[in-house]
């Protein structure tokens, strides 16, 4: 009985380490999210829906930083972001794929882009908001 407790001791010593070292190491090397939000004035209705779903992501999303940006201008890291409703500051004009351009040279793993689903651009998880 005495062998038993040991090797089941050892086995949840070993467990434990292996969580702390991945919790430790993904904690430190955390993969980026580009969310970029089309503000289109069309788009305005959709602003609330749009913010829950940042917020979503960001409970639902562990060991990932999230990097905002709209079509207008990047935003930065979505934990600094005192109030996410700032995303949505200015509603005006059209967005289009170049508008996108700025992002391309953005070290993301994934990119997604909130918008109405009229562009699809390369590369871009597109969320459609109606």
């Amino acid at each position: 009985m005495m062998k038993f407790i040991k090797i089941f001791g050892i086995f949840i010593l070993l467990n434990l380490a292996a969580w702390l070292g991945t919790h430790y190491y993904l904690s430190r090397h955390q993969a980026e999210i580009l969310v970029v939000v089309d503000t289109s004035f069309a788009l305005k209705p959709q602003f609330s829906a749009m913010e829950d779903w940042i917020e979503n992501l960001a409970t639902t999303t562990r060991y990932k930083q999230i990097t905002i940006g709209t079509d207008k201008a990047l935003l930065g890291d979505l934990s600094t972001i005192k109030a996410k409703s700032s995303i949505f500051r200015t509603a005006f004009g059209r967005m289009s794929e170049t508008d996108l351009g700025r992002y391309s040279n953005s070290a993301a793993s994934k990119k997604i882009l909130l918008s109405d689903g009229s562009i699809q651009p390369k590369g871009w998880t597109v969320i459609k908001f109606p």
